[in-house]
């Protein structure tokens, strides 16, 4: 399949008939990177948001981009550096030489990625991305950038010789700090200093935790010092300097200015929990974090975020959590899905498969909904459940929410045209055209209202049951989210959704099994997951597989070539072997079971066939269809009156993928007044952001 063919898939989508009809078709598609594409996420539903909530979304963004080094840090102990300098070489160093093999195009697709995973590993497969260009080819480029007046994060040549010999490592040895995340390191290493990211200090030990007790296990770095481990909290400190700054103050205290900005425009129950928000980057305190998660769950609101440390996925113990800053705002026209499970959230929790011990009694309605970004990461979720905190959800519920605009992308660009690929049959694939977009709402919807947000513990419990679950708590609720989905896809219930409920849920089936087998051509190196969601889906299929429910098949081609599928041979088994699996993940997450769950992941989770992937990453590439997606966030354009107050927020989407990393790197720097004023200035006149850009950083 071609570029021009993924277009095409969109138009499919489009003009599919029926309640299962895409959105009309935007140009999603920006650029393709070899296995990569850039594409832009719409969001039609904002130009008709009330004012204040337009302000909101912008102060909130504003926050976000004053995180974002927080982010870059925590992936890597040079990343930040390495950006800098990769910045500094885009603006000017590069040779303006045409071609697909000059430097420039090489560094260009290597930069694109850099900022795509937010780092130079691969956010999927945590290994190392390495560039297509020299040591020496840099190292000359970043001279010339120096000579140019571009802003390198150093002062002198001497000062970038000293810095290019320390990056050599970190950019070009592919020895050195391989993995970003190493939950199944060589035999005799250790998983916390195998992982290149900065959750530990470079010496600290597995083994060197025991029995240390943290006071900040969410956001902090434990370090030896003087040999002793001691916890840098992520803190800004309060005024009355009875709290001490920690790690971040600089950036906290910016991301503190911006909340305080949105919060005077937020209506009351909002303007509580962001008040409470910065009372937590403030102190660190986990119970400052609980306060704000239970207001934040009070406040149901037409523009909300996720700030904060919230997603342990990379930490190789599940236990510190990474900066994450996501903007949206409700999209009405998708949330008829999400107001029908939430409603019946109890009624899904009373027909789960495990113990009665297990079930909630009682299901705080959970607030569900289907949102937009407005801002994100390169590389964002299809769904949401927070809080992730057991003893919150339990006792005050969960937000869930469908990602509508990033399924939308993702579907048109990747999971439609694999679901085509993979399909063994004729009539499959005509019923994947039909079902694939609206089985794919269906499966987030369930994995991140019901999936995540049921169940109860034991109460032998004393702690949360990530710290007994410790590498595989993240695998394990994953799959377990996803099986729950599957659990209830046929349930009657959901002809109120459409008449054709069955058949979407056995789309959902299939699409499931060509996710897994499609997340081996994400791997294309060694022969192991490290990654929670995708060790989760080989854990499923794996576990489908050797129930019966679903036979792995070798057809051929017509030019003999061998085309793998995973077929499922009966529905019903294959709903049965999912409760069964479904009943023992949660009975080992209720109880705390870790060699339960350590023994399943790594027998059917982490190793797969290497022949097998190799097969898959050839047929994904001949279909010409990506493997990873990086997402352009709507532009967020403040639109000032005579006074300097922001009038309106209007949205663009005329910004490529670097400008718009290189102005969220500026802005990032900015306080509210002056961030809001730069970015008007900037929008409207390219001139002024390229100056800005060259200005001394």
């Amino acid at each position: 399949m071609t570029s021009l063919a993924l277009s095409a898939v969109a138009a499919t989508l489009a003009a599919t008939p029926g309640p299962t009809a895409g959105p009309a078709s935007p140009a999603y598609l920006v650029q393709r990177l070899g296995d990569t594409a850039v594409a832009r996420l719409t969001a039609p539903g904002f130009a008709a948001l009330p004012l204040e909530d337009k302000r909101v979304a912008w102060y909130l963004t504003l926050a976000g981009h004053a995180g974002e080094p927080i982010q870059f840090d925590q992936l890597g102990w040079n990343a930040l550096a390495a950006k800098r300098l990769l910045e500094g070489v885009y603006l000017g160093g590069l040779e303006g030489k045409p071609g697909a093999a000059s430097f420039d195009a090489r560094f260009t697709a290597y930069l694109t990625r850099f900022y795509g995973n937010l780092g130079n590993h691969d956010e999927k497969t945590s290994q190392k991305l390495l560039p297509d260009f020299t040591f020496d080819e840099l190292a000359a480029a970043a001279r010339r950038a120096l000579k140019a007046g571009a802003p390198l994060g150093v002062k002198d040549d001497a000062a970038l010789e000293g810095r290019l010999a320390e990056l050599r490592p970190t950019l070009f040895d592919p020895a050195f700090e391989p993995l970003a995340t190493s939950k199944t390191p060589a035999p005799g290493k250790d998983i916390l200093t195998s992982s290149s990211n900065t959750c530990y200090g470079r010496d600290v030990t597995l083994k060197d935790l025991t029995g240390f007790k943290e006071k900040f296990p969410l956001n902090s770095r434990v370090v030896k010092q003087g040999g002793k481990l001691v916890e840098q909290v992520y803190r800004a400190g309060t005024p009355d300097g009875k709290v001490p700054p920690g790690l971040y103050a600089a950036e906290l205290n910016l991301v503190i200015l911006h909340l305080t900005a949105a919060a005077k425009h937020a209506k009351k129950d909002q303007a509580e929990a962001l008040t409470r928000l910065v009372r937590y980057f403030r102190t660190g305190a986990p119970a400052d974090w609980d306060a704000y998660n239970i207001a934040w769950l009070k406040a149901d609101t037409a523009v909300d975020a996720n700030l904060g440390f919230i997603e342990s996925y990379v930490d190789a113990r599940g236990q510190k959590g990474q900066w994450e800053a996501l903007v949206d705002y409700r999209d009405a026209a998708e949330n008829k899905v999400m107001e029908l499970i939430g409603k019946k959230a109890q009624y899904f929790e009373d027909r789960m498969p495990w113990p009665n011990e297990y079930k909630r009694k009682k299901v705080t309605p959970p607030v569900a909904k289907a949102v937009s970004l407005v801002n994100s990461y390169p590389q964002p979720p299809a769904g949401i459940n927070l809080p992730n905190e057991q003893h919150v959800r339990q006792k005050y519920g969960s937000k869930s929410v469908l990602v509508a605009n990033s399924n939308e992308t993702g579907s048109a660009l990747k999971r439609l045209p694999l679901a085509l690929e993979f399909s063994r049959t004729a009539e499959d694939r005509e019923e994947a055209k039909r079902y694939s977009a609206l089985a794919r709402k269906w499966l987030v919807a369930f994995h991140e209202v019901v999936g995540h947000g049921s169940g109860q513990v034991s109460r032998k419990l004393t702690e949360d049951p990530s710290v007994y679950l410790k590498e595989y708590d993240n695998t394990l609720e994953e799959a377990r989210a996803d099986l729950v989905a599957l659990w209830h896809a046929f349930d009657p219930a959901l002809a109120e959704l459409s008449p054709d409920y069955e058949r979407v849920a056995r789309q959902m089936y299939r699409d499931l099994l060509v996710e897994a087998l499609t997340d081996l051509a994400n791997v294309p190196k060694g022969d192991e997951f490290e990654e929670d969601h995708q060790r989760a889906g080989h854990l499923i299929a794996g576990f489908l597989i050797e129930q019966g429910a679903v036979k792995q098949v070798e057809d051929t081609d017509a030019r003999g070539a061998r085309r793998t599928s995973w077929a499922v041979l009966d529905y019903p088994k294959m709903r049965e072997a999912v409760g069964q699996l479904l009943t023992r993940l949660m009975v080992i997450k209720a109880t705390g079971d870790y060699p339960g769950v350590q023994t399943l992941v790594q027998r059917l989770g982490v190793k797969f066939d290497p022949k097998l992937r190799d097969e898959v990453v050839a047929r994904v590439k001949a279909a010409d269809v990506p493997s990873t997606l990086y997402l352009v966030s709507p532009r967020l354009v403040p639109v000032l009156g005579e006074a300097g107050e922001v009038k309106d927020v209007v949205l663009r989407d005329d910004q490529p993928f670097i400008e718009q990393q290189l102005e969220r790197s500026l802005l990032g720097g900015l306080p509210p007044d002056e961030a809001t004023r730069a970015a008007a200035e900037w929008a409207a006149s390219p001139a002024a952001l390229k100056k800005a850009l060259l200005q001394p950083r």
